[in-house]
């Protein structure tokens, strides 16, 4: 055999493999064997590696493309859901990749008593300089740094700063009523948001309310959700990505770099302001680590100005366009929810961090419902298992090097977890059904509910979101009377690129009527 083979190559000429027929039968094996490989890694990857005895697609464990297909057309999350439901509490979703949604996991890969397992972060969206990505020390300077900025005596300061977004809100959307016309509140809960954020962070409005018109940050979100699908799929393919960004690489670095500038314009005009001292927002409080073992470079604060206006914008709005769509399609829930807020308060005046708190418990349950049937953060935080060993999670012990997270979605649609569990039930939350065993919600698993994360790097924001969802919420239930518009009782239904996609959620508002 190795005579023969020996034969026919002593036969080839030089000249022969370069014409035509030479370079195509080149290409031909080239590609075959292109073929041959992956079959072969996929046959491995299926049934012969460590994750193989982990139920999950096939075709997921296979090849990474068929996820990438499902991330594409936004259905990545869902696919993930059905996934758990047909088998259970741990499933595999990639070649190197487990998810899962048993409470207990929540501890195991995010929680304190064990060595922090290595947040996964895709290398394209790697930023040393913001919380989110740091390594430990590094992440535990700079949450000492901004812990003081988010605690009860910040929020009793920054109060009086949210409380001129919402009172400009409800103008805003009085004026609205008077069209007759419904109004987008996807628009006005994002420039609330938002406007609010740039406040307690840079010490300025955006101006969306006052000008009604969006600002650089919504508008960057915008961009990034219409090109995402395509970004998805050239990223998956390198020849795709080399092409890519040969075309378009500078001008995405140009746009990165504007809108870098831009957020540390305002920025360090906040860092500078010193007439804006001992207002108690964001800059106020973490700058007076300055001097101290944990303060923050400038760029740091930069980087982290522009995180917070992200995280603690877009997930609010989120959650407000998710509680105010689920309560119109709730008449009796919008109903009970409306009247406690009335009831509660003769003023809207009266409306403030420490008595919505108190009296809205009802309302607080809708919010807490809302963040399980529709979480601002719908995916898996990813982290990877410890290397050289095995780690254990939730009962199973995993391989070295694996990707594993608690998938949001999924935990909190699962039958496992919660009962009716895709169904909108405020009353799973209110404290009376903890103790009742005929509740049908008594044995719901409320542990396996962190849509605030877990553990050392659990969202730092999570009070302030709390105050500024009720205030908001019960804010707008108590001056309007509202009605989803025809065509948006299936709202809920949009795809996710990694956040919710948030078409227009119009509504009939009116202003309420006198009792």
């Amino acid at each position: 055999m190795a005579n023969t083979v020996g034969s026919v190559i002593s036969k080839i000429r030089p000249a022969d493999l370069l014409s035509f027929l030479g370079l195509f039968t080149i290409l031909a094996i080239l590609i075959a064997f292109q073929v041959v490989v992956g079959l072969i890694r996929a046959i491995y990857n299926v049934y012969f590696h460590p994750l193989s005895k982990y139920p999950g697609r096939k075709s997921w464990a296979a090849f990474d493309v068929f996820r990438t297909i499902a991330r594409v057309r936004g259905r990545n999350d869902f696919e993930i859901r059905e996934e758990h439901r047909k088998h259970g509490e741990v499933v595999r979703v990639g070649v190197n990749e487990l998810s899962f949604i048993h409470p207990s996991a929540w501890k195991d890969i995010y929680g304190h008593g064990h060595a922090e397992l290595q947040k996964y972060h895709p290398p394209s969206i790697l930023n040393k300089n913001q919380i989110i990505a740091a390594k430990g020390p590094d992440h535990f300077r700079m949450r000492r740094a901004f812990l003081p900025a988010f605690s009860d005596k910040a929020l009793a300061q920054q109060e009086s700063l949210i409380r001129v977004y919402l009172d400009l809100l409800i103008k805003r959307l009085s004026e609205s009523a008077k069209s007759g016309l419904p109004v987008d509140m996807t628009k006005w809960y994002q420039l609330t948001t938002f406007d609010l954020i740039a406040d307690l962070t840079f010490g300025k409005s955006l101006g969306g309310l006052e000008s009604g018109e969006s600002n650089k940050w919504t508008q960057m979100i915008d961009t990034m959700l219409k090109l995402t699908p395509m970004l998805l799929l050239i990223t998956s393919f390198p020849i795709l990505a080399r092409i890519f960004t040969f075309i378009f690489g500078r001008k995405m670095e140009e746009a990165r770099k504007k809108h870098f500038e831009y957020a540390a314009s305002l920025a360090m005009g906040r860092i500078r302001g010193k007439e804006q001292a001992d207002r108690g927002d964001f800059m106020d409080y973490i700058l007076r680590s300055r001097g101290e073992a944990h303060q923050l470079t400038d760029e740091e604060l930069v980087h982290n100005a522009d995180l917070f206006m992200l995280a603690g914008s877009e997930t609010t709005a989120t959650l407000l366009l998710g509680v105010t769509y689920y309560l119109l399609s709730n008449p009796e829930t919008y109903k009970r929810a409306t009247e406690e807020v009335r009831a509660a308060f003769d003023r809207p005046e009266d409306i403030t961090f420490k008595e919505a708190t108190q009296r809205l418990l009802y309302m607080m349950a809708c919010l807490n419902e809302t963040l399980r049937v529709f979480p601002p953060v719908p995916l898996a935080l990813l982290r990877i298992t410890k290397p050289g060993q095995m780690t254990p999670i939730a009962g199973h012990m995993i391989p070295p090097n694996v990707r594993v997270g608690v998938h949001h979605l999924s935990a909190y649609h699962s039958p496992l977890n919660f009962y009716d569990a895709q169904s909108f039930h405020p009353e799973r939350w209110l404290q009376e059904v903890y103790t009742d065993p005929a509740s049908p919600f008594h044995n719901d698993r409320r542990d396996a509910h962190r849509p605030f994360s877990f553990g050392p790097r659990d969202c730092i924001g999570r009070n302030l979101a709390y105050h500024e969802m009720r205030l908001i919420l019960a804010m707008v239930l108590w001056n309007f009377d509202l009605k989803l518009d025809e065509g948006m009782e299936n709202w809920e239904n949009q795809p996710i690129f990694g956040i919710w996609a948030k078409p227009p959620l119009r509504v009939h508002i009116a202003p309420r009527k006198a009792t």
